[in-house]
């Protein structure tokens, strides 16, 4: 299963002749946005009926377009995965299925890791992305194979990877999937995983 292409499906299913995804996207890059201490890359935004939200990439696209361009499509290179979740997220915000909608601010970051240090209660966690803040904090409890994790967390990068639907299918029966910053939102909300964003703003 390729998830962020099950998620077109599902956002397309659900705008079916709304004629809400014939209305205009405009992406661009916040070059002054601080990100979520569990990505890295640039802040792609996404703007849409009055609406804004965040996908954080290392291959951000700067266009006009429509929600309708992802419907049918292939979807098969890292910026254009990047700029579906970008839109996917606006959307998500624009029929208020998500709430989070960009990063928490810096000062929120230490207490953002603390209690997610609470909620993990040392078990064994596999990343899906790079997340240095995740890896330094939690040093003594990563695995490197999925199979091994009680738990698995998702960025945006590792949301968008082509395999992530696959890992997520297999091991959704043993380890708690858990997305991790605004990124995931909008397709953790689509496809009801778990997130965790508690200083994410709308």
């Amino acid at each position: 299963m390729d998830l962020v292409i099950e998620t077109v499906k599902k956002l397309e299913t659900m705008m079916k002749d709304g004629g809400c995804e014939e209305g205009g996207v405009v992406l661009d890059v916040n070059t002054t946005s601080t990100n979520c201490q569990f990505e890295h890359g640039a802040c792609m935004t996404a703007v849409f009926g009055g609406r804004s939200a965040d996908f954080v990439t290392f291959d951000p696209i700067r266009a006009k377009t429509k929600i309708s361009f992802m419907f049918g499509t292939p979807l098969d290179t890292p910026s254009v995965r990047g700029a579906a979740a970008a839109i996917i997220n606006v959307a998500a915000g624009f029929f208020c299925l998500s709430r989070i909608l960009h990063p928490c601010p810096e000062s929120s970051h230490k207490e953002c890791l603390r209690q997610l240090a609470h909620e993990l209660g040392g078990k064994r966690i596999s990343c899906i992305g790079s997340m240095p803040a995740i890896e330094t904090a939690f040093r003594g409890s990563i695995v490197t194979n999925h199979q091994d994790a009680d738990v698995i967390l998702l960025n945006g990068e590792g949301i968008i990877n082509g395999e992530t639907g696959t890992i997520l299918t297999n091991q959704k029966n043993s380890a708690r999937i858990l997305c991790v910053g605004p990124s995931t939102a909008g397709i953790s909300r689509l496809n009801q995983i778990e997130h965790w964003c508690p200083f994410g703003t709308c």
